[in-house]
């Protein structure tokens, strides 16, 4: 059944298959900011400000339950540590910056050859799991690991 509506779909609206494409990505963005917790962090945390300078693009993340791989770009200042998805997968998800008087419960910890940093941020203690890589130029600013 669903196959034999696709092909009435294209040979009617030859649209609209593209159309039920976009609109089914765009739903599944928004399925994964309210999954991962993007979404309660930006009701908190938007930016509203320029991007630090210093940011590490096509990153690997987890925030909440949602890998987020190579499409975050990951930077920080004295404000806070920014996170911003890549263009194509911003829809719901905006730039975020968190301030680091609100990252806690820090954790380094290594898996196989990878160190992670593992923190919590925000009124529901969303989990945020970056490479240690990226963050070890953010050590400063972060709060001392466990």
């Amino acid at each position: 059944m669903p196959s034999s509506f696709l092909q009435l779909l294209v040979k009617t609206h030859p649209w609209g298959a593209t159309l039920l494409l976009v609109v089914g990505f765009a739903l599944a963005l928004r399925v994964a900011s309210w999954m991962s917790g993007w979404h309660g962090l930006a009701r908190q945390f938007r930016a509203d400000g320029p991007a630090p300078s210093d940011m590490r693009n096509f990153t690997t993340g987890k925030i909440g339950w949602i890998d987020y791989k190579s499409c975050l770009a990951v930077g920080g200042d004295a404000q806070g540590l920014y996170l911003v998805p890549n263009l194509i997968f911003r829809l719901f998800h905006p730039p975020l910056r968190i301030p680091w008087s609100e990252i806690h419960d820090r954790e380094v910890t290594s898996f196989f050859f990878m160190k992670l940093d593992t923190f919590r941020a925000g009124e529901h203690s969303t989990r945020i799991r970056l490479r240690a890589a990226v963050t070890e130029s953010l050590d400063f600013y972060l709060p001392p690991a466990n």
